[in-house]
């Protein structure tokens, strides 16, 4: 069994695979070029390197958002089109739940990933297999972490504007940087929990939010 996990979430490319319960091969690449310049090539190099045909891969799994509403867009396009074109199904995971994944620990994990202007689109998870305890949504950084101070226990922040943030969170720690990204390895363990596959043509990008276009046309 060969898994192609992609994530297109955050200015960060990811392309990893795993066969038979093995991670073989993790592509990680921030960049200043889109993902739609450097996504596919980097698949092409991965494949390459391990010796692998596109044909191979039995699974596709996605990262389906919150994050970058191009970079979603672009993940997911690909995607689909490989899935379609080689008859392969797709497993869709949340990318704030694979990025607590990142973090083994029974505390609280908080995932957290910049949505701008004090905002974020965060989550509070409990114990090792990441039970959701406060709901992914999109907060304002401040209402968010009440929301947090209320529960008692210990808590760990994980996502790259952590640090930024980590003062209005009581009793909370912040996971070293190798945590903050790079979650296809959480991506393909979260996959292999899901007990079917997602409809290839409803799959859509978990965006949280309207976009910037959107929100101008409303006013």
């Amino acid at each position: 069994m060969r898994i192609l996990a992609i994530d297109t979430s955050t200015m960060i490319s990811t392309i990893t695979i795993c066969e038979d319960g093995e991670i073989i091969g993790d592509f990680n690449v921030n960049q200043q070029k889109t993902h739609s310049e450097s996504l596919v090539p980097m698949i092409e190099s991965l494949l390459k390197l391990l010796g692998i045909k596109i044909d191979d891969i039995d699974l596709y799994v996605i990262a389906k958002g919150p994050g970058s509403f191009t970079g979603l867009r672009i993940g997911m396009t690909v995607i689909k089109t490989l899935a379609q074109v080689h008859n392969k199904p797709v497993v869709s995971v949340s990318t704030l739940k694979a990025l607590a994944l990142n973090v083994f620990s029974e505390k609280y994990t908080i995932s957290l990933i910049d949505a701008r202007g004090k905002r974020v689109y965060a989550a509070m998870y409990e114990g090792n297999d990441k039970k959701v305890v406060i709901k992914e949504d999109l907060y304002n950084i401040e209402d968010f972490s009440k929301l947090v101070n209320e529960y008692q226990g210990e808590k760990i922040l994980v996502g790259l504007v952590a640090n930024k943030y980590k003062d209005l969170f009581n009793n909370s720690t912040v996971s070293g940087f190798n945590y903050d990204n790079c979650i296809g390895r959480s991506l393909i363990r979260l996959s292999e929990n899901e007990k079917k596959h997602d409809n290839l043509f409803d799959i859509v990008p978990e965006y949280m939010r309207k976009s910037q276009a959107e929100r101008d046309l409303k006013k």
